[in-house]
């Protein structure tokens, strides 16, 4: 790396050094350049935690969350990444898959030391609109160091051959002859040239692997009346916190011969007492909509038709019951209020 003198035109060559040389630590130094500055290693990153504590004793360097709703797991080495830096990385993404939302609100809220409706309100705003409802559904790693050994370079690559999003950021100090410090940021993995080719291949690779083990299906059933609704019912019977949800939906799209888009539904549910404001009524919506879409629900679809792009994680829309089904489910939502009340 170069200091260019402008009025001299001339440059000068700066000094290649190491972290341990400067004195500089993993943790007091590093850990917070990365956190005051997360754009350092990508763009539209916010940091939502700082050693957060895991059940094993063990703590994530810093917790971020990305435009796209993906948590990023960012660990931090000073000047080696030795040889287990990817397995680290790795364990606690694990750990962070089944943190649900609630999760997420409260651990950005102890980290701003605020409120979870403030955090929520924050998040919601960080991450691009058509991705909130897909919060956590996927995971990425990023390991920092100054030097990557070549077991966790051919880990890297093999874990994202088999979809797993793991980043490589080489941090380079320089210092010049006033003992200024610089530091280098070099995306290593993927090499920023081949980025946008490696991550639609990626992408593919992993919609054919969704497709094979995904819980998604927009099959329908063709029963009889009379097993429809004890399918129906058996459904709107479960134990669930989202039950009385669909049960509220159900009975606005019912009400009339017509589509509702998913504007109209959030507005809807949230007068009807669901969520504590239209943006949680249209995250309860977007749950709704992953339950009609369960390969386990076909008699749903048989008597609701919606529109979506027909993949996984696509917005759904223009809901409406069929009118060969109207009756029966007005007959059948009235009788699951009749033996279980929703509150």
């Amino acid at each position: 790396m170069y200091k260019v003198d402008v009025e001299n035109k001339t440059l000068r060559r700066l000094k290649k050094t190491t972290f341990f040389n400067e004195k500089l630590k993993e943790r007091y130094d590093i850990q917070e350049w990365v956190e005051k500055n997360p754009e350092i290693i990508e763009d539209g990153l916010i940091i939502i935690g700082k050693e957060v504590p895991l059940p094993s004793e063990i703590r994530i360097d810093l917790l971020a969350i990305d435009k796209k709703s993906n948590l990023v797991i960012i660990e931090l080495k000073r000047d080696d990444s030795g040889r287990n830096m990817d397995w680290q990385a790795i364990k606690y993404a694990s750990y962070v898959s089944n943190l649900s939302n609630s999760d997420i609100f409260r651990q950005y809220a102890e980290y701003l030391r605020t409120t979870e409706d403030e955090a929520e309100t924050l998040i919601e705003k960080h991450i691009e609109a058509e991705n909130f409802e897909d919060l956590n559904n996927n995971q990425r790693i990023i390991l920092v160091s100054k030097d990557f050994h070549s077991d966790v370079v051919s880990a890297v690559l093999w874990l994202r051959d088999n979809g797993i999003e793991v980043s490589c950021v080489r941090f380079t100090p320089y210092i010049d002859e006033k003992g200024d410090l610089f530091i280098a940021p070099t995306k290593m993995i993927p090499l920023p040239e081949a980025e946008d080719y490696l991550i639609k291949k990626e992408k593919k690779q992993k919609e054919v692997r969704q497709k094979k083990s995904s819980s998604f299906s927009l099959e329908k059933s063709e029963y009889k009346d009379e097993h429809l609704k004890m399918e129906i019912v058996s459904s709107l019977n479960r134990k669930s916190d989202l039950i009385p949800r669909v049960i509220v939906f159900l009975e606005i799209i019912v009400e009339f011969d017509r589509k509702f888009g998913r504007e109209e539904l959030k507005i809807k549910l949230f007068e009807k007492g669901i969520g504590e404001d239209i943006g949680q009524a249209g995250r309860y919506l977007s749950n709704i909509s992953q339950f009609l879409t369960k390969k386990s629900n076909p008699h749903f679809r048989q008597i609701i038709s919606f529109d979506t792009g027909g993949e996984i994680g696509q917005v759904k829309t223009n809901y409406y019951v069929l009118n060969e089904y109207r009756s029966l489910l007005k007959e059948i939502l009235n009788e699951v209020r009749t033996n279980s009340p929703v509150q």
